[in-house]
């Protein structure tokens, strides 16, 4: 719910949601807007990404695995007043609900492209092991609706009630004073983030070990926060001069922090010329290694709390 205050009478009136319609954009362009927001909207260190379709292909578009093995289908084409995307997303929960193990490990490879096997990234990431029989045991179906689709909002709750694992991932259209679209989206959450609404200017970045170690050991011995690709590339251009930075490594905690330089620099990942350009940096000022036990970090968690989770936004 959204209140526009009167600071003079303290009085509230609530603020009415519209449809994409209202703006001039359409479900396509809404979709676009949404992947290429998907970093600042997953929580990274709470899923592990699998797979990613194609835009506008008849596949899932996007699988992933929690740190009990559940698997997350989610639908977020945004085709508003229609609960079809939640049945789409049924039908491939029973699809993909009955691959094992070795099916999905395949999936996996195909979409990360290191060599690694689904079940060593799931260990990097989460610290914990697997058998492979734990993988896919359960689903859990994500379908992207806009606060005003009572039809899609019902159809959930039927499924709830029948025992299905079924979340809406909710947001909310308003118009500004000046016409302009406000969109309100909440990030994505397997679980409470108590510091999702910290404000800005203290971030911790992942180092991306679980992806690839030399990444992490770059970020350390040249000092810097780096991300690769689109859309994760994007998190540093959105870092500002003097945010704090805190470099977290999965299952394992924050190893150091620092301060960003102004200067946006970009290079080619790992040296490779055929990725121009798909490293986005920013060199650490005033940087310090940190013991991830947290002794060393005691005081910053007096002032700032267990930040240990927190994804950078």
């Amino acid at each position: 719910m959204l209140l526009r205050i009167d600071t003079k009478s303290s009085l509230a009136t609530r603020v009415s949601g519209e449809r994409l319609k209202t703006f001039g954009l359409d479900e396509r362009g809404f979709q676009d807007v949404l992947f290429r927001s998907l970093d600042r909207l997953l929580p990274d260190e709470e899923l592990l990404m699998i797979a990613q379709s194609r835009h506008w292909q008849e596949e899932p578009d996007l699988l992933a695995l929690d740190e009990r093995g559940r698997l997350y289908i989610f639908e977020i084409k945004v085709w508003e007043s229609r609960s079809e995307n939640l049945l789409q997303a049924l039908r491939y929960g029973q699809l993909f609900g009955a691959y094992d193990y070795g099916e999905l490990d395949q999936l996996f490879r195909k979409f990360d492209e290191t060599g690694r096997s689904l079940a060593d990234a799931h260990q990097a990431a989460f610290g914990t092991t697997l058998s492979e029989t734990e993988f896919n045991r359960k689903q859990v179906f994500v379908v992207l609706t806009n606060g005003l689709d009572f039809r899609t909002r019902q159809a959930v709750q039927y499924w709830q009630w029948s025992g299905l694992e079924v979340r809406p991932w909710i947001y909310r259209a308003y118009a500004d004073r000046d016409g302009s679209l406000l969109l309100e989206i909440g990030r994505f959450a397997v679980q409470d983030n108590p510091h999702e609404d910290v404000a800005a200017g203290f971030y911790i970045l992942n180092t991306n070990y679980s992806n690839d170690p030399a990444d992490h050991e770059d970020m350390l011995q040249n000092r810097k926060a780096a991300a690769y690709f689109s859309p994760w590339k994007y998190k540093i251009e959105r870092l500002a001069k003097g945010d704090t930075v805190f470099l977290y490594q999965s299952g394992v905690g924050i190893v150091a922090m620092g301060r960003t330089s102004g200067r946006l620099e970009k290079a080619s990942y790992h040296g490779e010329p055929k990725h121009k350009d798909e490293e986005y940096f920013r060199t650490l000022e005033r940087f310090q290694r940190i013991d991830p036990r947290g002794r060393a970090l005691a005081g910053q968690h007096r002032r700032y709390g267990a930040m240990e989770k927190v994804a950078l936004e």
